[in-house]
This record gives C-alpha cells, sequence and structure tokens, in this order.
C-alpha cells in the first residue's frame, strides 16, 4: 500500500484564557475537583462558531500540505458539540469556505474520538482515491446548555479547532499504524434510564453524572474501568503490530487533555506511562477540546523542537459510545522553526 501522510496540519486556539483560580472563586468550578484535575487555564472563544473556527484551521492545513483546494476529494468534520442552526450542515458549511469545490462533506459525531476515527476512515478513501487528498476538521465551542466546567467530571472543556490534510504526498507525518475497539455496551454510560423519545424534547444544563449514577448502580466502577482497559490497550497493541513498533520505541503519547486522575485512570496506568511521556503539560493550559486534542498536540511538539524526523508518535482518542481509536505515526519532515 502507498504510503499515506498528515501532508498538513492546522490549529485555531483562540487566545482568550480562564484561569480555574478564577473560576473555583467565582463558583463555576468545585476545588474539589480543580485539586484532581491539576489544570491551570482553559481556552475560551466568545466569537467565532465551531465551524468558523475549522474554517481557518482547515485553510491553514491545506496552504501548509501544498495542496490545491481541487485536490481534495472528501471533508470529514469531527465534532462533538452543537455546530450552529439546528438541522443543518455544519460540514459543508466548512467545505464551502474551507475549500470551496463542493467535494462531499460528511459530519462525524463520535464523542471526543470522531478526528482519530476519521483519520482510518480517509486512509482507505485514499486507497481507492489515490490522487486526491482529504481534509479532516475537528471543531467545539462549549457554552449554552453545555457547562464546561460541570458537565463531564474530571474533564473542563476548551474551545478551538483542528485540521489535518491526509494524502500521499509526503508531508509531516507518515501514517504507520490505525486501530479502532469499541464496546457499545457502554453506551448507557451516557443515557438516561428514561424515555429516549422524551429525551429528545429536553432542554436546560447537560449534566452527565445523573446518567453516569445510574448505570454503576448495575455495573461496578471496577468492571467499567477494566473493560475500559482492555480497550484501549486492544487499540494501541492494534496501531503497534500494524506499524511493526513496540511501546518502548513510541517518543510521546498524545491523549486527550484531560484531568490528572481522569487521564491516569483512563490512559496512564493501562498503558503504564509517565505524564512525562503526553503533552499534558502543555494541554493543561487550553482545556479538552474534544476532537482537536490530539492533532493540536501534534502540531505544537513538531513546532517546538519536541519531536524530531524519524521519531515515532501514538495519538489515542476515546469516545462515548464507547470507542477508542489508536494511530501510530513517524515524523516525516519538520516545519522550519521561527524565533
Amino acid at each position: 500500500m502507498e504510503d499515506v501522510y498528515l501532508s498538513g496540519i492546522g490549529t485555531y486556539v483562540p487566545a482568550d484564557r480562564t484561569t480555574v483560580t478564577e473560576a473555583v472563586a467565582d463558583g463555576r468550578y468545585e476545588q474539589v475537583w480543580n485539586a484532581k484535575d491539576r489544570l491551570e487555564t482553559v481556552a475560551v472563544e466568545t466569537r467565532l462558531s465551531p465551524a468558523e473556527m475549522a474554517v481557518r484551521a482547515g485553510r491553514q492545513a491545506l496552504l501548509r500540505s501544498g495542496h490545491r483546494p481541487q485536490d481534495i476529494s472528501l471533508l470529514l468534520h469531527a465534532t462533538a458539540y452543537r455546530q450552529g442552526p439546528e438541522a443543518w450542515a455544519a460540514a459543508s458549511y466548512v467545505e464551502r469556505y474551507a475549500v470551496g469545490v463542493g467535494a462531499p462533506a460528511l459530519e462525524i459525531r463520535q464523542g471526543c474520538n470522531g478526528g482519530l476515527f476519521a483519520l482510518g476512515l480517509a486512509r482507505s478513501h485514499l486507497g481507492q482515491y489515490a490522487d486526491t487528498a482529504v481534509l479532516i476538521t475537528c471543531a467545539d465551542r462549549f457554552d449554552g446548555e453545555f457547562d464546561r466546567w460541570r458537565t463531564n467530571k474530571g474533564m473542563v472543556f476548551g474551545d478551538g479547532a483542528a485540521a489535518v490534510v491526509m494524502s500521499h504526498r509526503r508531508g509531516t507525518a507518515r501514517v504507520l499504524g490505525v486501530a479502532t475497539r469499541a464496546d457499545s455496551e457502554l453506551e448507557q454510560m451516557h443515557r438516561s434510564t428514561g424515555s429516549l423519545a422524551s429525551a429528545t424534547l429536553r432542554r436546560g444544563p447537560l449534566d452527565a453524572g445523573p446518567a453516569k449514577k445510574a448505570f454503576l448502580r448495575t455495573t461496578s466502577s471496577a468492571e467499567v474501568q477494566r473493560r475500559f482497559e482492555t480497550q484501549v490497550v486492544d487499540a494501541v497493541d492494534g496501531a503497534l503490530s500494524e506499524a511493526g513498533t513496540k511501546l518502548d520505541g513510541i517518543a510521546q503519547v498524545l491523549v486527550s487533555n484531560l484531568g490528572h486522575e481522569l487521564l491516569t485512570r483512563a490512559f496512564l496506568d493501562p498503558l503504564e506511562l509517565p505524564v512525562e511521556r503526553t503533552a499534558w503539560q502543555w494541554g493543561r493550559r487550553i482545556g479538552h477540546l474534544a476532537n482537536s486534542d490530539q492533532f493540536l498536540a501534534l502540531e505544537h511538539q513538531v513546532r517546538t523542537g519536541v519531536l524530531h524526523e524519524g521519531d515515532h508518535v501514538l495519538l489515542i482518542g476515546m469516545g462515548v459510545g464507547f470507542v477508542w481509536t489508536a494511530t501510530v505515526l513517524e515524523i516525516a519532515e519538520l516545519p522550519v522553526r521561527t524565533h
């Protein structure tokens, strides 16, 4: 199979930050969770919609890839929360303003794993349409009914976007392996025990807590943790096996920007990783940007010289449902660094 690359990466993270100290002081964020999460600041967007942020990141990725807009044969837009008006095709808007050639545009709503899952879909697409490129965009803005501080314990959500162009043209990173695993019996963790029909009419602040508590009355937390560990390890083993490498040969492991306690349970302990092998020290200053985290971290670690040509990098995502995707990349080309 011909090599597939992340030919260009684009990012958009708002400059505005809210400190966790401010959020605790004014009552938006509980001190008990602040102590567990160990975060510093959160990126907050007050002007642009998610789709508009995705357009900015997508244009940058396209420019950096060296591809022309007409090379794009598919756009995949990964989201976790509302993008704009109901019953509106946000992915088509992103395609129109970031590319503008009328390529098919699809939205992927797969929690916080949609971006990495889209990477696997893009690689398959390029196997059939070898002379084209795929644009993946990820964007979310967590406001309105979504309380970035309280909706999901162990996560504080930030705003922003990331994009990658994938093609057979040599670029930032070569894809060596991709594996996805799923455990659909865990979907109930984010579903109430009431009527699904009535739930579609519900309006008000989102709170994932009650559904999780109801689920844990039927399934022990130890069993949930065991199943989470099994799936993330299996996904990582699958990607490493395809790449022909092992975890100790990975220079960096880039995962979701979670609070420290949840990060440890979800990724560090199952994979026996120290936090120093991740980009968490950087991620704790922007928050959890859903699908964008791993691509943003990759761009940051390459741009700042943490990663070098030839390094192997492991990206891992986890999304409600539940689905895990692991991707092994090899850094192929470094950008020109400016000081």
